[in-house]
């Protein structure tokens, strides 16, 4: 059975909330901040912290470069700034184009939007997730 994305509708609770998502990053870097001023070994923080935060835990690879980043003497929590193309899909003006489109025509795909509006699948849907749409399957 396959399924077709052809309708979008309104509901707010159903977007994913990117602050949890932080805030449990930021939860799980501090462990790791302890752990490394225990001299508590990579693979063991890994095994820590997948049985405190099972599936919301961190892979094994991005425990090793946070304890790479404590050993080096950085203490801080924070992402690092990162070089690279800055977005620019995601601007007011588009949002309220997006908004436009949908209200249209509540049955568009998100290739249509971007299609109409020059821009990345994955940029419309990043906006139709933070302005509070979801996509919805029909037969």
């Amino acid at each position: 059975m396959s399924c077709e994305v052809n309708s979008l509708h309104h509901v707010t609770s159903t977007t994913p909330n990117k602050l949890a998502d932080n805030d449990m990053s930021f939860r799980q870097r501090a462990v790791i901040g302890f752990l490394v001023k225990e001299e508590i070994p990579a693979a063991e923080i890994h095994q820590r912290l997948q049985r405190a935060y099972g599936s919301v835990c961190m892979g094994a690879s991005s425990v090793r470069r946070w304890v790479k980043h404590f050993k080096d003497g950085n203490m801080s929590i924070q992402d690092e700034p990162r070089s690279g193309r800055p977005r620019t899909a995601s601007t007011e003006r588009n949002k309220k184009s997006v908004v436009e489109i949908i209200q249209d025509d509540m049955r568009v795909t998100v290739d249509t939007i971007a299609r109409i509006l020059g821009i990345g699948h994955n940029a419309v849907q990043e906006m139709i997730e933070s302005l509070g749409y979801r996509k919805v399957c029909a037969r």
